[in-house]
């Protein structure tokens, strides 16, 4: 047990990214302690929970599961206690608020604080060990030390993003000072020395005209090289964030479409690179758009879980709905084929749940690591 416990400890606190620290925590979580399912929620401020990462979970399964636990329950007692809770039938527990639609079945329960230096960094959650026997002392015990670990893994891996995101942003303003104070100011002097040039030679109408181009490819350069410098400085603008982009897209639909729009991303999504970030705001983008002129819609849903190695993107609506299959096999509906091929070639799969007056439900499902 304890040289489990080592592995695990090492395993945890090599992770400086705090996605994947989370997401490794989790996993060693559930097999340290042989659980079916593992979960670990990151609370908000009110007290209810802004990240749900879960271990054991098919990706199906959970695509199904109505909404993500909110905090309520025991998921909530175990936010307002600092000791651990476990229990033999946690249906049998006042404080259980029970399950949402399509929720797998769970009896067993621990669930483990994570706090350091007095500050809740999360909750582990354990359902149901694979021998069917409740969880004992021992794995209590295990869990807890695991916790310790885990809080400081956490605290490295925010202070790590935070050192970087520091030299990243030194480094920019200092390429920005370089190109601005050095590079610029010499294409300036070139210019000024052309200037100067000109007014002691006399030029031919077709020398003049070669003269104007080459200052005007010179004040060209000069401007791209501003540009960059100003991209460099809004790097956080240029590098938003997917639930940024889905943020964007949202506040634009609902000043065109007049329909509510409810954006959901867990704040420890872990990174996704351009292409995934761009495919999957298209899709989100088309799936608006037709929602927009077709579902006469009054509420979207764009829903952002990660599952495993899978990032499941879901976009519902409350429109009048209409048969998946018929509008597939009709050739103009060329936006349902192009969300398809961009979900195809992120590696993921794309699915259409739909029927006459009761709305529709988009599923994306792709790996963060194709």
């Amino acid at each position: 047990m304890l040289d489990a416990l080592s592995r695990a400890a090492a395993a945890v606190t090599s992770e400086l990214t705090l996605p994947r620290a989370l997401k490794a925590i989790t996993d060693i979580a559930r097999e340290l302690v042989n659980a079916r399912y593992a979960a670990l929620g990151v609370p908000n401020d009110d007290g209810t929970l802004k990240a749900f990462i879960t271990s054991g979970m098919d990706p199906f399964v959970a695509s199904q599961i109505d909404h993500e636990p909110r905090g309520l329950g025991l998921l909530g007692a175990i936010l307002d206690s600092d000791e651990p809770i476990r229990l033999d039938d946690l249906h049998d527990d006042p404080r259980s608020a029970g399950f949402c639609s399509h929720h797998p079945p769970m009896t067993r329960f621990l669930g483990v604080p994570i706090i350091s230096r007095g500050e809740r960094l999360g909750n582990l959650y354990l359902t149901d060990p694979l021998d069917g026997e409740p969880f004992s002392e021992d794995d209590e015990r295990l869990i807890v030390l695991l916790a310790n670990h885990a809080a400081v893994a956490i605290e490295n891996a925010r202070l790590s993003e935070q050192l970087q995101s520091i030299a990243l942003s030194r480094e920019r303003d200092r390429i920005g000072m370089e190109l601005h104070d050095g590079v610029i100011q010499s294409v300036y002097a070139v210019g000024m020395k052309l200037e100067i040039l000109r007014g002691q030679f006399p030029m031919t109408p077709e020398q003049h005209t070669q003269y104007e181009g080459i200052i005007h490819d010179l004040n060209t350069i000069i401007e791209d090289i501003r540009m960059y410098i100003r991209n460099l400085r809004s790097a956080r603008e240029e590098q938003a964030t997917f639930g940024q982009r889905l943020d964007n897209l949202a506040r634009h639909f609902r000043d065109f479409a007049r329909v509510d729009v409810v954006v959901d991303v867990p704040s420890s999504l872990r990174t996704l690179n351009d292409q995934q970030r761009h495919s999957l705001t298209q899709i989100v983008r088309e799936a608006l758009s037709n929602v927009a002129r077709h579902a006469q819609a009054t509420q979207v849903r764009v829903k952002v879980r990660e599952v495993g190695n899978m990032l499941v993107l879901t976009v519902r609506d409350d429109g009048r709905g209409f048969d998946p299959e018929t509008a597939l096999s009709k050739p103009e509906s060329f936006g349902l084929h192009n969300m398809e091929q961009r979900a195809r070639r992120l590696g993921g799969t794309f699915l259409i749940e739909s029927e006459e007056g009761q709305g529709a439900l988009i599923t994306v499902q792709v790996p963060f690591r194709p």
